[in-house]
């Protein structure tokens, strides 16, 4: 089975595409055929870095019809009306796996476990939902807002109780048929807001809800979402965990919101460590 990792980047993200890169050598064999990466405002230095360790790199177009201001102002906005569109980017796989570049994998099972369920056929992602989570208002209040403008009042009413998946990290085989329904929403919802509003995120959740297509949930240590609680770092066993026990090791942290400059000092008997939660490896986070 021939597996691709996708991710896209702009200049800004390339220090935290860099560790998520990284993060994908840790083994060998390697769980994954080939990695690829979507350019969106790469500088000359950055895209040749990335062309030494992806086998694609690809600069997307506009696959759907977004507000002309937003396309000039927000360039990087190409890698969201690109992820419907994966398998036409890059024939040839069995099984996508898309990583959003603020996201790094610490532990292999997670990449496993994408890709072998998706094979299955089932679109495979995380819902935003963990004992350790604190949602508030203002996350449920912005998931309203975005389902209401692209599907209406009713709609976006549903988006405070239903399951509702990140789509920053997700794996579907090439062959399954959520690809064209998430572009076929998506561009509904574009549409009733002038293609001023754009959020796959949205659109993949309605697309889901409407079409009742499958979809298998993983454990939110799989999409660990750093914004909605920190995890705890364990330093004997050198790993950021789940915040409470069993402590379990977190497949992959998703940097999220404001956390991706997040750092904070561990104390103990005459010691302090600076911990951040970025890759690239456990002892230079506990330095």
């Amino acid at each position: 089975m021939r597996t691709l990792i996708v991710t896209a980047a702009n200049e800004a993200f390339m220090p935290l595409l860099r560790g998520l890169i990284k993060s994908l050598q840790q083994w060998e064999p390697r769980p994954f055929t080939d990695l690829a990466c979507l350019d969106v405002g790469l500088g000359s230095e950055s895209r040749e870095w990335v062309s030494r360790h992806a086998s694609h790199v690809v600069a997307p177009g506009w696959d759907l019809p977004i507000d002309r201001q937003l396309r000039e102002n927000e360039p990087h906005l190409r890698a969201l009306t690109a992820r419907p569109f994966l398998p036409k980017y890059f024939p040839g796989y069995d099984v996508y796996l898309w990583i959003d570049a603020d996201a790094w994998v610490q532990e292999r099972f997670a990449l496993e476990w994408y890709l072998a369920t998706a094979a299955e056929g089932s679109l495979v992602a995380v819902p935003e939902v963990d004992r350790a989570y604190r949602l508030n208002e203002g996350i449920l209040g912005w998931r309203m807002r975005r389902m209401q403008g692209y599907f209406g009042e009713e709609t976006g009413r549903r988006a405070l109780w239903a399951t509702h998946f990140n789509a920053g990290v997700f794996a579907l085989r090439s062959d399954a048929p959520h690809w064209k329904l998430w572009a076929k929403h998506f561009s509904e919802g574009l549409k009733l807001t002038n293609g001023a509003l754009c959020c796959d995120q949205t659109a993949l959740n309605h697309m889901l809800w409407a079409e009742n297509l499958p979809v298998h949930p993983l454990p939110a240590l799989c999409n660990w979402l750093c914004h909605l609680a920190p995890p705890n770092f364990d330093l004997q066993r050198q790993r950021f965990c789940e915040p409470f026990a069993p402590s379990s090791s977190i497949g992959i942290l998703h940097l999220t919101a404001h956390t991706k400059n997040l750092s904070w000092h561990l104390q103990g008997d005459g010691w302090t460590r600076k911990i951040s939660l970025r890759f690239p490896d456990s002892e230079q986070m506990a330095s």
